[in-house]
């Protein structure tokens, strides 16, 4: 049985992410798509603009057989542990191959990125911590020290969708996931604002939805998971902007100095601006851009704002490196045949919440992270309990 796995967010799923489930079925000649997702919090930092569920059913309406979450403990990391945890569960569950999207769909320099990247050179490290040290972002000065040690690849991690393939491969190299590996070639600009007419970024989509500009949605987000948006949105089940805003704002105010020296990722004090922005800010918005510079960009501030509010910290992360358990979102009834193939390769298998033990520490974030999000649509308190799991 050939089973392909794809990573994904689909915040929210739209025709580019269609045109990818048709393309890498195909040229992969997989039996079944396996998705790993995003739960209830992207690698942004930001809620899901739809339910996990709401997400899932969209992609099988439109292509997927099983959707597994990725929950926030490697969801809301950097682009290296968002792709760890993802590959570590697509191996665990038995695929046999994966497939990204990228602007530049060259497997040989994608590789050959990631191979300097987790056996990178005295030179290449000297390099890049060079660039960091003159104030580059990490991503800025990964992508010149690159273009300096390796030319022929160093374009590569200029481009977003790039810089995650290459955390893919790496991900295969550092957990010896031997994958096939199927790149299909992306098209549009992955931050664009605007709605282009083909392949729309899911940012600018989003802004369309929070306008309630429904008519722009039409042609760019397939009819089976445009059907399933609009039923949430009638019934209330979208996420607000800006509704978790003051709850994160009470949180970093109110946080003691070993409460921020314990979130994750925290380097050259970080924190403390942050904390300085957060005690005159009235938005996250406004946070976020009071606090960035050159050296902290809005991501990375606004992962470790989802990390405050979600009370992750470091080492809890240490302590739980990898996924221990899958938990599945939606399958289509088609695909049984694939769920008994994936149980009997022994990896557990969440189906519903309460089976489960309530020990791990990712797993309380996760039930954690179901509590916020709802909050943000205004429904109570226990969605990763009551949502059960999307039939399609």
């Amino acid at each position: 049985m050939r089973i392909l796995g794809i990573i994904a967010e689909y915040n929210p799923f739209h025709g580019g992410h269609a045109h990818h489930l048709r393309e890498a079925r195909r040229v992969s000649g997989a039996d079944y798509v396996v998705v790993v997702m995003s739960s209830c919090f992207t690698q942004r930092g930001e809620a899901a603009i739809l339910s996990p569920a709401d997400r899932a059913r969209m992609a099988l309406s439109c292509g997927a057989d099983a959707v597994f979450a990725l929950p926030a403990c490697w969801a809301v990391r950097d682009a290296e542990h968002f792709a760890l945890g993802g590959v570590a569960l697509l191996q665990a569950l038995g695929c046999n191959a994966i497939s990204f999207g990228a602007e530049t769909a060259d497997l040989p320099a994608l590789t050959a990125c990631a191979r300097m990247m987790e056996q990178p050179y005295t030179a290449f490290s000297a390099a890049l911590q060079g660039h960091m040290g003159s104030g580059l972002p990490y991503p800025a000065a990964l992508s010149a020290a690159m273009a300096e040690h390796l030319p022929e690849a160093g374009a590569v991690l200029a481009s977003p969708n790039n810089t995650l393939a290459v955390c893919y491969l790496r991900a295969m190299l550092r957990l010896n996931a031997q994958l096939d590996v199927f790149p299909i070639p992306r098209a549009g600009d992955y931050h664009a604002t605007e709605l282009a007419e083909a392949f729309p970024s899911a940012t600018a989509l989003r802004g369309a939805i929070h306008r309630g500009d429904w008519s722009s949605l039409n042609s760019r987000i397939p009819e089976p998971a445009l059907d399933i948006l609009r039923a949430a949105a009638m019934d209330g089940r979208l996420h607000r902007a800006n509704a978790l805003d003051q709850a994160l704002l009470y949180r970093l105010r109110t946080m003691q100095d070993v409460e921020w020296s314990a979130l994750p990722d925290l380097s050259e004090g970080i924190e403390d601006r942050l904390r300085t922005a957060a005690r005159s800010a009235s938005t996250r918005e406004s946070l976020l851009l009071a606090a960035k510079t050159r050296r902290y960009p809005h991501a990375r501030l606004s992962r470790l704002c989802a990390h405050a509010l979600l009370g992750m910290t470091q080492a809890q992360l240490d302590a739980e490196p990898l996924p221990t358990a899958a938990w599945l979102l939606g399958f289509r009834q088609e695909a049984r045949p694939l769920l008994t193939q994936l149980k009997q390769n022994g990896f557990p298998i969440i189906g519903k919440a309460a089976d489960h033990t309530t020990d791990e520490a990712w797993f309380r974030t996760e039930l954690l992270a179901y509590d916020l999000w709802a909050l943000g649509c205004g429904l109570p308190s226990g969605l990763g309990f009551t949502q059960g799991v999307v039939r399609v």
